[in-house]
């Protein structure tokens, strides 16, 4: 049965994998830190402010689900904690947690950023290291992650997990790539050199008219020497 998250829950759920991977010495989370890496501003897409309420809701949710669970309590502890369960749950290894909490924390990406970007939490060889992981979610039954179409203008395809939340959502419109944004960048040009270039002839042109003055003054006053009964100083 496929599994259906709400964005908070993805949220939440990348979180947990991802600081399970990273920092094991503070891991399981309390409810303080898990807010505080649902929202954090680093490797996160797009930037979130959940409340208390929401992020204690999620991982609720996820307990249910059976995604989440909390931590036997250690000794002198103020603080309920929570770890993730996708390894019993889901059977994901290292490389699996780590690629899908990245499309979890930051959305849609190539196989060149996720290798970039999960290699913090396990070692990523190569770009076919992270092939071979895909190939491994979108072959699972129900799957965990899709290739996307190719989008106008990439030259690479993305990727998305299937949890619910932000992934099997519909593709955004293509930005322009670099090739496609040269032509207007070489039409603003064009205009902008057009304006300096009609500047410069307009200076020019006055230049033109001073110096038909200044001339035309020149040629008067050499009339003026010239005639008879006139003497030069």
């Amino acid at each position: 049965m496929p599994i259906e998250l709400t964005e908070v829950e993805c949220r939440v759920l990348g979180v947990l994998i991802e600081k399970s991977l990273t920092q094991a010495g503070t891991y399981p989370l309390t409810l303080n830190a898990v807010t505080l890496g649902a929202n954090q501003k680093q490797n996160r897409e797009p930037v979130v402010d959940y409340t208390d309420q929401e992020v204690a809701k999620a991982v609720h949710d996820l307990e249910r689900k059976r995604l989440a669970k909390q931590a036997p309590p250690s000794a002198g502890a103020r603080a309920n904690r929570f770890e993730h369960d996708v390894v019993e749950r889901l059977a994901w290894d290292r490389r699996q947690q780590a690629i899908v909490a990245e499309l979890m924390l930051r959305g849609r990406q190539t196989v060149g950023e996720l290798r970039t970007r999960a290699s913090r939490m396990t070692p990523l060889s190569d770009l076919a290291v992270v092939s071979g992981v895909l190939v491994e979610l979108m072959e699972h039954d129900p799957p965990f992650a899709r290739e996307l179409p190719r989008e106008p203008g990439r030259s690479v395809t993305r990727y998305e997990h299937l949890l619910g939340g932000s992934g099997d959502s519909p593709i955004p419109s293509p930005e322009p790539t670099e090739d496609q944004a040269i032509p207007s960048a070489t039409a603003a040009q064009s205009q902008s050199d057009g304006d300096d270039l009609g500047d410069r002839v307009q200076r020019l042109e006055a230049r033109v008219d001073e110096l038909e003055r200044l001339v035309a003054r020149l040629n008067d006053t050499q009339s003026v020497v010239d005639a008879p009964g006139v003497d030069s100083v």
